[in-house]
């Protein structure tokens, strides 16, 4: 388990696919991508289905290889059984008489079987298109379990991105609920003096004070949302609750230049681990309609055994003894279940081929809404800023009248309220151009750096 982490890793790096860097980001950001997707649970066990495919792998491979076996048998033999002596010692006997010696023994005990026989076999396949074919379906599995870890990789590593840019966002709310709460009292500070000049009454001060307390309790829920946001984020790396969250300048966080929509759906279909997946999985059926058929042609192999025999154990040459063999098998009939599983087979490849096309046109799907979406984002930043351009400048004109008394208080809470509400429009426009981003990037697997 401890060499898991050092294998994500290396999938972050991996599964960039040596893509150009389509846009820069926060380094920060890129360190939090690189430690969720370290000490995720779940890419730890995707991890180890790729190592246990690739071990099967090795399994499909070493059926090229020669197999050696040591045999040992030792038999206690009693009761009857065959005894060679006894059609023997009748022969030898007869020579002996006819030649008047003694040189034939008569009392030979040779049973079978023999009481030990200990051999080393070696065994190589010649010709079994059954192992091309496993190995195949193998590799073809090894590469689907890849392209499955890397589509969670790809997924995790935007839900990540997505929590740090909602983290970054409630900063930055928060940030301008402070500088709004500064407003509101300063807009406080300037109806008291409008008062004591005579210029206001009362109420217009009751008016601002209300508000201020209102922004107050507008200040307090985003300093709570943004203390939630971290906790999430932080639960999200697996790191303690508490710790502070890095987030860096929005220029930090920029994401460059809109790829144009063919690039993106070109990317897309092409490069996106799911249908990696797919592919994988209808070679691997092949593989299997492929050893199915291997099972019409003959299978040879040769064998050779090295070993010794007798009614005790001795080690010599006259007790040695050497085969080698060549075995043939050929399966002529067996009910038709080997046309079955080809067919079955065969229909698997056909349908996850089918499952591919369906899978690449909600691909294509993806992209194109995950880019208008952005697109549509993109062009409202402009718009958002310069309303808050325009919005700032009316209120700074209206607080300098309000305190020479040539505005009333109602039009400064007016010009104040304008301003609010168009900065934070520019927030959620900004951010949520970055967010329509980040699933771009994810549908059209344009991954930034060494991060998917």
């Amino acid at each position: 388990m401890r060499r898991i982490p050092q294998h994500l890793f290396v999938a972050t790096v991996i599964v960039s696919f040596g893509a150009p860097a389509l846009h820069a980001q926060s380094r920060a950001l890129d360190d939090y991508v690189a430690l969720g997707l370290k000490q995720n649970l779940g890419l730890r066990q995707e991890e180890l289905a790729v190592q246990r495919s690739g071990a099967a792998l090795r399994e499909a491979r070493g059926l090229f290889l020669p197999t050696a076996t040591i045999n040992a048998r030792h038999t206690d033999v009693r009761g009857r059984v065959v005894d060679f002596g006894e059609f023997i010692n009748p022969v030898f006997s007869t020579l002996n008489q006819l030649t008047g010696t003694s040189n034939f023994p008569t009392d030979v005990e040779l049973r079978l079987p023999l009481k030990q026989e200990t051999s080393v076999r070696v065994a190589q396949p010649v010709f079994q298109p059954a192992i091309i074919a496993g190995y195949r379906a193998a590799g073809a599995v090894r590469d689907a379990q890849e392209a499955t870890r890397d589509s969670r990789v790809h997924a995790v590593a935007a839900e990540i991105r997505s929590a740090y840019l909602q983290h970054a966002k409630a900063r930055r709310l928060a940030e301008l609920r402070g500088s709004t709460r500064l407003l509101l009292e300063e807009q406080v500070r300037v109806i008291s003096r409008l008062i004591e000049a005579g210029r206001a009454t009362p109420d217009a001060l009751s008016r601002a004070r209300a508000e201020l307390s209102d922004v107050i309790q507008r200040e307090a829920e985003a300093r709570q949302l943004v203390e939630a946001s971290a906790e999430s984020f932080n639960m999200m790396l697996g790191r303690p609750l508490t710790d502070e969250v890095v987030v860096e300048a929005e220029s930090a966080l920029a994401f460059g230049e809109m790829p144009s929509l063919d690039d993106a759906i070109a990317s897309g279909t092409g490069r996106r681990a799911e249908l990696r997946a797919l592919g994988a999985a209808e070679r691997a059926a092949v593989a299997q309609r492929r050893a199915a058929q291997s099972n019409y042609l003959p299978n040879v192999a040769v064998a050779l055994d090295y070993g010794v025999q007798g009614n005790d154990y001795r080690f010599s040459r006259d007790v040695d003894f050497t085969t080698v063999s060549v075995v043939a098998s050929w399966n002529l009939f067996n009910g038709g279940r080997d046309a079955a599983r080809a067919e079955q087979a065969g229909l698997e490849a056909r349908r996850l081929a089918l499952q591919g096309e369906d899978v690449k046109r909600g691909v294509e799907l993806q992209v194109r809404l995950a880019w208008q979406a952005a697109e549509v984002a993109r062009a409202g930043i402009a718009t958002a800023e310069d309303q808050r351009v325009a919005a700032a400048r009316t209120h700074e004109l209206v607080r300098r009248r309000a305190e020479e008394g040539l505005a009333s208080p109602l039009e400064l809470s007016q010009a104040r309220t304008q301003l609010t509400a168009a900065e934070l429009n520019a927030v959620f426009t900004t951010y949520d151009y970055y967010l329509r981003r980040v699933e771009l990037d994810r549908a059209a697997a344009l991954y930034p750096r060494t991060t998917p």
